[in-house]
């Protein structure tokens, strides 16, 4: 069950993804630095207010309609009363703030990210229920018509001479429209109310959760504010399109299996028992090694080369940092999709926050010691730290909540796995090119993967042969 869904989640996210690293191609060349820069510091903003407002919403809804079955009616009609009363909020509050803002560009581009906010909010929401609803074809598609018709519009806004705002509103547009679709096929029967006992228990889950996804932001994307700051808007376009080439590929595809696998834990933890939910956290660690380990290493090793490939040539600097964060990313994605959900299914989310919090305040510590001195590449392993220190404080205060199964033993196979395919890749690169040599090396690692983890891969075979 969990190979099917995380192969439908696969294709689900693969095509946006492939679309959103087709518009780090496109937006680089078609904007300067410092107009990119704008870009990535208004949707660093928008996903920073989007979690700390709305995320709570979401995770509490695939949390909690698992146990709602039959009462549907009742969660969702709080949930949308909720969207719509946060939605009031940041546009009132998004408003004053623009208002005594100075600069006319950074006070018109903050009117343009509340309404991306709201978007986006609603186009996650809707996302989320058809998550927890198990429709993943629906899913996908959404995804994909968000991604497409984003970077298309987008790039005709550009075009048009819209510089930084012309990607800006292409995800408005995109995302309007489908959240248009969304309201007519889900919420036109649920009637919008306000149940204050649900909601003090969507609160009481979902806020502790929403911080931390906020610190958490604040790791990720804290460093482009400070490199403006500290340098300038062109210095942060630059890190943010290093960045998003290296954090996208490996989170996607940590998050495609905790799209697919998180709803079966919380549902064998609601209904079928204890030892169930963790045979399915046990294959959860298992399957985040054994996908993302393969995409860090081949990041590390060939760095220059995909720079060189997507980036425009303004941004090919960028390439020094690319290596760090796909490291930091590997260690916070198994935070996110692991650790944490001892957090989650204990529902004693306060831990979570505090691992986080932590990791931020380090993280921006060490972004105001190392980015003076050394520039964009301080910021770069200022992530590697702070991530580093979140996931061991997430493992050490997550096992007096739950002892989380890790499964060192494999997780240890995969390494090797790892290692022996950055040995090839390193061997063949200067004779066969970086394309050969990646070929080859994910060759190399299928193969030790097999060797080192065969009960596990004799029994994928057979139900794939099973499916077949």
């Amino acid at each position: 069950m969990i190979l099917r869904y995380s192969l439908r989640y696969l294709v689900a996210r693969g095509v946006p993804a492939l679309v959103n690293f087709l518009a780090v191609a496109v937006y680089t060349r078609l904007l300067t630095p410092e107009a990119y820069g704008y870009y990535v510091l208004v949707i660093a903003g928008v996903n920073v207010l989007n979690l700390v407002c709305f995320q709570w919403l979401r995770f509490a809804l695939v949390r909690y309609l698992p146990a709602h079955q039959g009462q549907e009616e009742g969660l969702l009609g709080t949930i949308g009363w909720s969207y719509l009363a946060l939605m009031f909020l940041v546009g009132s509050l998004g408003g004053a703030a623009a208002g005594l803002v100075a600069d006319a560009r950074w006070r018109s581009l903050m009117g343009v990210g509340v309404l991306l906010l709201w978007a986006q909010a609603w186009f996650e929401l809707n996302a989320e229920l058809l998550r927890a609803r198990l429709q993943t074809q629906a899913y996908g598609w959404a995804m994909g018509a968000r991604s497409v018709g984003a970077l298309g519009l987008g790039t005709l806004f550009i075009l048009s001479g819209l510089e930084a705002y012309g990607p800006l509103w292409g995800l408005v547009v995109s995302m309007v429209g489908i959240g248009i679709v969304f309201a007519y096929q889900h919420w036109r029967v649920i009637p919008i109310r306000l149940d204050t006992r649900r909601l003090r228990l969507l609160l009481r889950y979902g806020l502790p959760v929403a911080g931390s996804l906020a610190f958490n932001l604040i790791i990720v994307a804290s460093d482009r504010f400070l490199i403006a700051w500290l340098l300038d808007e062109a210095h942060a376009g630059i890190y943010a399109a290093g960045y998003d080439l290296a954090y996208q590929p490996v989170i996607l595809l940590m998050h495609i299996v905790y799209l697919a696998v998180y709803p079966l834990i919380v549902k064998a933890w609601e209904q079928e028992g204890k030892p169930v939910a963790y045979t399915y956290l046990s294959r959860n660690a298992q399957l985040l090694l054994i996908i993302a380990v393969p995409a860090t290493v081949g990041l590390v090793l060939l760095r220059d080369a995909i720079a060189s490939l997507v980036l425009g040539e303004a941004f090919q600097a960028a390439s020094a940092i690319i290596a760090w964060v796909a490291v930091g990313t590997l260690l916070d994605g198994m935070r996110v999709y692991h650790a944490d959900l001892a957090f989650h299914l204990g529902q004693r989310t306060m831990g979570q926050l505090r691992s986080v919090l932590w990791g931020a305040l380090v993280n921006i510590g060490l972004n105001l010691l190392w980015i003076p001195r050394v520039g964009i590449i301080g910021a770069a392993w200022a992530t590697v730290v702070s991530c580093g220190i979140a996931l061991l404080l997430s493992i050490w205060w997550g096992r007096t909540v739950l002892p989380i199964p890790w499964g060192l033993k494999k997780g240890l196979g995969i390494s090797m796995a790892g290692i022996g395919m950055g040995i090839t890749i390193g061997v063949l690169k200067a004779s066969m090119g970086w394309i050969g040599a990646g070929i080859v090396g994910i060759g190399m690692y299928g193969v030790l993967l097999a060797i080192l983890l065969k009960e596990d891969f004799t029994r994928i075979c057979r139900n794939i042969r099973l499916r077949i």
